[in-house]
């Protein structure tokens, strides 16, 4: 089976077996990663992402809990096109925002704190014997802020939403230059691989959306995610660079 269409499927089966009330959203667009860990390259290709958001409105105090889940999945090959990564990361945020109402409750803007959590990995089919594979591991924490608005267009009670989270403070796990996985965990020879991260391991998400219903208990989300992820721990350097189309359902 292709590996495109086996990726889709596979996340398509996990929207539908949840039970997070919400937006479930597939995101399909083109990833850049690197990872000089395993290789001076940079790589290139489409990245598959599901992700499932809910969101509770307190009705006792103006705050507002978000939480987030997301899987993503990813095929990428070097500007050569003779050597190719898999890389994939689940990640899951929780958020406690203040939210205001505006204009006549049609503006509404939430901003807060949250925390994310995020594994992932990166596999290079090249690298058979030397460092194939790249593990990551990481906790932050870090503002987020939205905004929606709502606004009536052919009859319809449409809603147009922005986005926008970036990790502070944290921590990654990250083996050392020159440092093995056989090292660190057969031998269990520790070397810095605890990285404490902060404002200059730059990364940012950022999510413009467009809410349409369909009838009186569903909607079709549009939008656009655009998430940048980059470190330099321990004299290596990492990104992941994201941007893609999305579109999802509220039911």
């Amino acid at each position: 089976m292709n590996i495109r269409l086996f990726i889709i499927t596979a996340l398509l089966c996990l929207a539908t077996s949840g039970k997070a009330e919400g937006f479930y959203s597939l995101s399909i667009g083109g990833v850049n990663v690197l990872d000089t860990y395993l290789s001076p390259e940079k790589y290139s290709g489409v990245e598959y992402r599901l992700n499932a958001e809910s969101i509770r409105d307190s009705k006792k105090r103006a705050l507002t809990y978000l939480m987030t889940n997301e899987i993503a999945f990813a095929h990428t090959k070097n500007r050569a096109g003779n050597a190719t990564t898999l890389t994939g990361h689940y990640n899951f945020t929780y958020g406690v925002l203040y939210r205001w109402h505006c204009l006549d409750n049609k503006l509404t803007l939430r901003a807060g704190g949250m925390t994310e959590a995020n594994i992932g990995f990166t596999y290079n089919q090249r690298n058979t014997s030397n460092n194939p594979a790249q593990g990551y591991a990481s906790v932050s924490i870090g503002p987020e802020v939205t905004a929606h608005y709502r606004f009536t267009l052919w009859n319809k009670n449409m809603r147009v939403g922005y986005t926008m989270r970036m990790p502070w403070l944290g921590a990654m796990f990250s083996p050392n230059y020159g440092q093995s996985y056989y090292e660190i965990f057969n031998r269990g020879n520790y070397d810095h691989n605890v990285v404490f991260t902060s404002l200059q391991t730059f990364q940012m998400r950022q999510q413009l959306t467009l809410d349409v219903p369909v009838s009186k208990k569903v909607e079709i989300r549009v939008g656009y995610v655009s998430d940048i992820r980059q470190a330099t721990p321990n004299n290596l350097k990492q990104h992941q660079w994201y941007n893609g189309g999305m579109i999802g359902i509220r039911w």
